[in-house]
């Protein structure tokens, strides 16, 4: 049972009792890594065996960054008086006095590293690890993956919205990704209390200008998409194109190209987010050349989605007149998404609640 959260739901867009992405693995190196995660200063830093330590990031002090510290050993040393801390966020040294005071302990989280990415579990309950997202493709030796970030001037909740809307790529993404079509495509919707995910198909349709470059298409294809929302922040994306009548709507994809993407949105602040992305490809195995030319263009695609969201995220905080938004019928995916959201946030209110009781 989840412990009593040191917050209150109601005043959170978030839920507590979940694995969010920290960073990619191989940000965390020998110096101490920042990052803000649910309202939460974090310092992740790794012990001499390697494994990840995730501290409060302030000491109790002067409220100090711990990031800017020295890591000796296990420890992490502040910069400001040289109090020392272990991994558990104990406190073992005040140079200036014997005493250590009950105070002086900071709160670790539980963290763990799983397919090249940092995981953290912001609640006060036990983590469950099963709850991790499976992206086991960004380490398939079968694929080739890029990958990036992105810090985004928004709302999670309008990150994930977006990402889980791709009736918006006929138009944000007119000069990358998008193609005229996808906002009339037929959509399956599939899904339960825990996850929702759709299924949508361009047939016949002009390549994406990344599809005909990495496909080398000179002719229409049927393109796919198969997309799916893992709580708390996760968008697993399955896309690909293949030339018109090779089959690929009939489960046969030999003739086209294929991307698995994940895209993991945790929140920072109320109006800020980290953006995590990666991409594997199941074509031209190992040709660097093609990686950095699809990065490139990937990292092009996501600035124009960084733009919009941020353009979105600027017009709700100025709009006094609290004017409602207006929903499509394209919104039905983000608004299941977000009611899967809002439930774990009100189960955790009523376990704190019952609790209190």
């Amino acid at each position: 049972m989840a412990s009593v959260q040191n917050d209150k739901a109601d005043d959170r867009d978030y839920p507590l009792e979940q694995w969010y992405c920290a960073g990619f693995s191989e940000e965390a190196g020998e110096k101490p890594l920042a990052r803000t995660i649910c309202d939460r200063q974090i310092v992740f830093y790794r012990k001499q065996d390697g494994a990840l330590a995730a501290l409060t990031d302030r000491c109790p002090h002067r409220k100090a960054p711990l990031s800017l510290g020295l890591v000796t050993g296990d420890n992490i040393e502040c910069p400001f008086h040289g109090m020392l801390f272990s991994p558990q966020g104990t406190c073992l040294n005040i140079p200036s006095q014997e005493k250590i005071p009950p105070a002086a302990h900071i709160r670790s989280f539980p963290v763990e590293e799983r397919h090249g990415h940092i995981w953290i579990w912001m609640g006060l309950g036990r983590p469950d690890h099963a709850l991790i997202p499976d992206m086991h493709w960004m380490v398939d030796p079968a694929l080739t993956a890029v990958h990036g970030s992105l810090e985004l001037g928004c709302n999670y909740l309008t990150a994930l919205d977006n990402l889980l809307d791709d009736t918006h790529l006929s138009f944000v993404h007119r000069n990358t990704i998008g193609t005229p079509k996808i906002v009339q495509a037929k959509i399956e919707i599939e899904g339960d209390d825990d996850w929702v995910g759709f299924t949508r198909w361009t047939l016949d349709t002009p390549p994406s200008a990344l599809h005909a470059k990495a496909g080398g298409f000179t002719t229409n294809v049927d393109r796919w998409f198969n997309v799916r929302f893992v709580k708390p922040g996760t968008v697993l994306i399955d896309v690909g194109s293949a030339p018109i009548g090779t089959g690929a709507p009939e489960g046969d994809r030999s003739r086209g190209i294929g991307l698995f993407s994940n895209h993991t949105v945790t929140p920072a602040t109320s109006g800020t987010c980290h953006y995590f992305w990666h991409a594997a490809r199941d074509f031209s195995l190992g040709d660097a050349e093609l990686s950095e030319n699809m990065r490139q263009h990937m990292v092009a695609t996501f600035i124009e989605d960084k733009d919009i969201v941020e353009a979105v995220q600027h017009n709700r905080e100025c709009d006094r007149e609290n004017l409602p938004e207006l929903n499509l019928s394209g919104d039905v995916v983000t608004l299941r998404a977000r009611r899967i959201i809002a439930g774990l946030i009100q189960r955790e209110s009523y376990v704190g609640q019952s609790q209190v009781a």
